[in-house]
This record gives structure tokens, sequence and C-alpha cells, in this order.
């Protein structure tokens, strides 16, 4: 999913989280963690193309799916377990609470608008993208015929 849909989704959600609860503990907490969580990608791409870092290039890169392997280190449903049991283990702690929430949007958001089956559910696994290796093509096979798709 793209960021400006991120940011829109990530904005309603916390102002929601607000206005039911009024914590902005919760509500700031969910919005660093729905947006932040795509730092992730930055990493993937410095691995595969070098610096300099350019923003430009970071986002054509990203948008036409042009990696090899995409180890994605924030993109996993194993943290929302952890992030689950953190949560719950402080009695709810609203910033704990607020992270897992905008963690489980984002994660749910991706899935739904990135995978075209729900086969492939498990390529937002840590565990499974390790199994195989971080290979793209493998993990996300639906998306190799994109348009712009290339192997180095």
């Amino acid at each position: 999913m793209k960021l400006p849909y991120h940011a829109v989704a990530t904005v309603t959600i916390s102002g929601i989280l607000y206005m039911i609860f009024k914590s902005w503990g919760l509500a700031v907490s969910s919005f660093i963690a729905g947006i932040f969580i795509d730092l992730d990608h930055i990493i993937d791409y410095l691995r595969e193309n070098g610096r300099p870092f350019r923003i430009k290039n970071f986002f054509r890169i990203c948008h036409e799916c042009r990696f090899n392997k995409v180890i994605l280190i924030w993109h996993g449903w194993e943290w929302l377990v952890v992030w689950g049991a953190a949560a719950w283990l402080s009695d709810w702690n609203p910033w704990i609470t607020g992270t897992l929430i905008g963690l489980t949007q984002h994660m749910l958001l991706d899935a739904i608008n990135s995978i075209p089956d729900f086969k492939s559910l498990r390529s937002y696994s840590l565990i499974w993208r390790w199994k195989k290796n971080f290979d793209f093509d493998t993990l996300f096979p639906k998306m190799k015929n994109i348009k712009y798709r290339y192997i180095k």
C-alpha cells in the first residue's frame, strides 16, 4: 500500500482512538507505529541499491517492486504476537497498546492491498521469508509479472 493511503488510514484510526479513549498516548503511538513501520523498506533499498539514498529512486523502486530479496524486518506477523503479549503484560499500557494497534492496522492494510490471494499471507511472516531465503519472487509469486519487474 502506498504511503499516502497508509497516512490517511493511520490518521483516521488514531483520531478514532483518541475520540473513543481520550488518550494521547494511545493515539500518538498508533500513528507513529502505523507510519514508521515502513522504515524497514529503506533498509532493503540500501541493501540492494547502496548509497546515495535518493527519495525519488526509493519510491520508484518500491512501487515497481525492484527487489531480488525482501527482508522487511518490521513487517512480520510475529511482531504482533510480541506486542500483543507486551500490551497484555503491561495491563494495556496506552503507548504499547497504541503501537500494537498501529502495527496491526498497517500489516492488515498491506496484506489486503499487496497480496493478490490469501495464500500469500504467509509472506508477511519473518520466519516464512527466512525459510524462503527472502527471495522476492518466491515470496510474492503473483507480483513477479509486474510491468517493471527486473532481476539484476
